[in-house]
């Protein structure tokens, strides 16, 4: 722990002195912003519309026709842009001949894995986090449902975890960090569409798929509904993809 903690910090003033951060940050909150005017003017035209109905309209709230939509577009954007905060963690020291010196320093295998999905972590939730005003300017027009928005960014969260740790693990076997980010997008495609996009050739197939699909347990969390079956399953994923790094990261002290 000691050794833990200016670790992260070094790493996290590798991300502020680096354009990549803002970059990302700038593209999300861009694009979340736009997601945010059209659901917003949607929403508008809809309830003008459902006015003049008689009958009354389940469902059809705030939270379920914006922020639902809403937390399903972030977690699909960071698809793509998680990998351009985890591409340079560890190929970066690679390339720069760093990694050798990390390697033969006080720091564990496991304290240089932490530190850097941490610090990623922390750039992520961030940036996440920055898009709170959005519930917040619903509900000073309307009402929103404040436990649906809280599964929503905890399953933000661990989906965050999810893809971060593909990201490192995929920074840790090449030391190149376009390879790394092709990987990363690579990996993180297939098990967002797995058993929903793509699917098997049999209904239990797919069934089988869908319970290994990112996007099927973090659909769960933003829809409002807290299962710890989602929960274990995204922080298993996580934990797993860390210790192939640590693997992948210990075959290479002993080459």
């Amino acid at each position: 722990m000691n050794n833990l903690l200016p670790f992260i910090k070094k790493e996290l003033k590798a991300y502020f002195y680096s354009p990549i951060a803002y970059i990302v940050a700038g593209v999300f909150l861009g694009l979340v912003g736009y997601f945010f005017y059209s659901s917003m003017q949607g929403f508008s035209m809809q309830a003008v519309q459902f006015s003049a109905s008689t009958s009354e309209i389940t469902g059809f709230n705030p939270t379920n026709v914006i922020m639902k939509g809403l937390f399903r577009s972030m977690g699909t954007v960071f698809v793509l842009l998680t990998p351009l905060i985890t591409m340079r963690l560890i190929a970066e020291e690679k390339r720069a001949r760093t990694m050798e010196l990390l390697m033969t320093s006080p720091l564990s295998i496991m304290t240089i894995i932490a530190g850097k999905f941490i610090a990623a972590l922390i750039i992520y939730s961030i940036i996440i986090m920055s898009t709170i005003y959005i519930p917040l300017t619903i509900e000073y027009f309307s009402t929103v449902s404040w436990t649906h928005v809280f599964t929503g960014y905890l399953g933000l969260l661990l989906i965050g975890m999810a893809m971060i740790s593909v990201g490192v693990l995929c920074s840790a076997v090449t030391d190149k960090q376009v390879i790394a980010a092709v990987l990363t997008i690579g990996i993180l495609v297939l098990f967002w569409f797995i058993g929903g996009g793509i699917g098997g050739h049999t209904e239990n197939i797919t069934n089988i798929m869908r319970e290994l699909s990112l996007f099927s347990h973090f659909e769960n969390l933003y829809s409002g509904l807290l299962d710890t079956r989602d929960i274990v399953y995204l922080l298993s994923f996580a934990v797993v993809a860390l210790f192939l790094s640590h693997r992948v990261l210990e075959s290479g002290r002993w080459k």
